[in-house]
């Protein structure tokens, strides 16, 4: 059985107030993985321009020399 489904038997046994309390404590994870997905995206695009060079072709040559 997975985390999942003993999760979802587990909410099913609860009283009302604990849902409660359960559906609180998701949204706040969700809030906080949003906030975190929204600042992560702020700096998105930030190098752009910083190197003269492509980012993947700069990266080939890093995974290059690492196997001499």
């Amino acid at each position: 059985m997975s985390k999942v489904e003993i999760l979802i038997q587990e909410i099913r046994s609860l009283e009302p107030e604990e849902l409660q309390r359960v559906l609180q404590e998701l949204l706040k994870q969700a809030d906080r993985l949003q906030l975190a997905k929204d600042a992560l995206g702020e700096f998105a695009g930030a190098g752009k321009g910083v190197w003269n060079t492509d980012a993947q072709e700069y990266t080939r040559q890093l995974r290059a020399n690492d196997r001499l």
